[in-house]
């Protein structure tokens, strides 16, 4: 797909969300196709984690993937432009309450680190 320009005005996580989109538009990743594990994004666009995290989140965010937490990442199934049936053997509601979670599971970590640096007393 493309590596990451560290000179373009655009953060990392964009230009990775740019490329996933763009293969989501051309085809090149079809409906219903599961997309690489993180760890192979990572290296393929020679980026963070979190980097490729925030970059799943955008496409997330715009309805184009979906995820579920241990299972994987795959593409919408219908158009863009239309219903959006998600990954294989899953339902609205279901997808809807695994990313509650994961972005609570996200908050929860955040709050423990924040709470680490508090003065104890």
């Amino acid at each position: 797909m493309g590596k990451v320009d560290p000179d373009s005005p655009r953060a990392p996580y964009q230009q990775v969300a740019d490329y996933l989109r763009t293969a989501i538009h051309d085809g090149t990743l079809g409906p219903g196709q599961r997309l690489p594990k993180q760890a192979e994004l990572v290296a393929e666009y020679g980026v963070s984690l979190g980097t490729v995290k925030s970059a799943l989140a955008v496409l997330r965010d715009e309805r184009l993937i979906i995820s579920r937490q241990g299972e994987g990442t795959w593409v919408r199934r219908e158009g863009l432009d239309g219903p959006a049936e998600t990954a294989p053997g899953s339902d609205d509601a279901r997808d809807m309450l695994t990313e509650v979670v994961q972005r609570l599971d996200a908050i929860s970590e955040r709050l423990a680190r924040i709470e680490q640096r508090l003065p104890q007393g």
